[in-house]
């Protein structure tokens, strides 16, 4: 579905501090630009960058759903949220879906789910701060299965404003969960899918990863450099005919998702960047085999690196009261 567009005369609020532009002269004239910018250059750029993002996205939003019937996937987080919807859609598009996450009562009645339309498909309890654990679970599945041919890692942790100073121990468990497991995994799985050319990689990052506001920096880190791996190793493994992409799933109301609304210090997000688990899993699906890196649940969250890029003090000063 395209994003929703909101009646407002730019796609998010801007108030602009006044701009002085020096001009060569006797004293050092400066010329006051605020008004101009703010008023009708920076919002025409902004919103018409943002109609060429949305019509984009909106291009590619209608396409069928996938098939996967026959392939081997691997689901992480998948007890509950987009992880456990991803592997439904999985097995009901023809999937072999091994699911992965803690909870071992939740991914029984997964897998029960699961049986309705791939009785292969099963579960396998893991925390993913074990990345050793989580290596060797992906191992066992390839020997069991004879390949991998989808990994989504979907688990994730934080995206809540703290209440105390973050400490070694806590980023480090953040780290592990977000970047460190995924990037270890894909390690693991690549050298098959590469031997067999053909095979693909979701790894879930953020919005908060590409435009970070204040709160809590070690997920935004964390999303960061899941992206920043996942394109760096899309570029070496793209000849072989396997495809990685980083999902940003934009506002989801999942258990995380309606955690840090309600708990986490967390504004709700706008209409526009919202979507429903159907929505991103849909997407998901579809551009497994697709070249093309990001995939994007809404188009509005696009436009905040390029606002970053025209006025970065403005985009400074309006991120941090956001």
């Amino acid at each position: 579905m395209p994003a929703e567009i909101t009646r407002t005369t730019t796609p998010f609020p801007i108030r602009v501090p006044t701009i002085r532009v020096p001009i060569a002269g006797p004293g050092g004239l400066h010329l006051r630009v605020s008004s101009l910018w703010e008023r009708r250059v920076l919002p025409t750029i902004t919103v018409r960058l943002y109609g060429t993002i949305l019509a984009v996205v909106a291009r590619h939003a209608g396409r069928g759903a996938a098939d996967h019937q026959g392939k081997v996937a691997v689901v992480t987080g998948a007890s509950s949220g987009l992880g456990r919807r991803l592997a439904a859609d999985l097995a009901r598009a023809g999937a072999l879906v091994v699911a992965v996450a803690r909870r071992q009562e939740r991914l029984r009645a997964l897998t029960a789910e699961m049986g309705e339309t791939s009785p292969g498909s099963g579960y396998r309890v893991c925390d993913l701060g074990d990345v050793g654990a989580f290596v060797h679970l992906l191992e066992q599945v390839d020997e069991e299965h004879g390949r991998v041919d989808i990994l989504l890692n979907i688990a994730g942790v934080g995206g809540v404003l703290r209440t105390l100073p973050a400490t070694t121990e806590s980023i480090r468990a953040v780290m592990e969960v977000n970047f460190i497991a995924p990037y270890a995994g894909m390690l693991a799985v690549l050298p098959g899918m590469r031997r067999r050319r053909s095979g693909s990689i979701v790894n879930m990052s953020s919005d908060d990863g590409r435009a970070p506001g204040a709160g809590a920096g070690d997920y935004s880190a964390s999303k960061m450099a899941l992206a920043a791996a996942t394109e760096s190793l899309s570029y070496e493994v793209r000849p072989d005919g396997v495809h990685l992409h980083v999902a940003y799933p934009g506002w989801v109301p999942t258990e995380m998702g309606l955690k840090a609304v309600e708990h986490g210090g967390l504004r709700m997000p706008p209409r526009a960047v919202r979507r429903t688990e159907e929505q991103v899993s849909s997407l998901i699906l579809r551009r497994l085999d697709d070249p093309r890196l990001d995939i994007n649940a809404a188009a509005l969250p696009l436009a905040a690196p390029i606002f970053r890029t025209l006025a970065p003090r403005a985009y400074q000063w309006m991120r941090a009261k956001t």
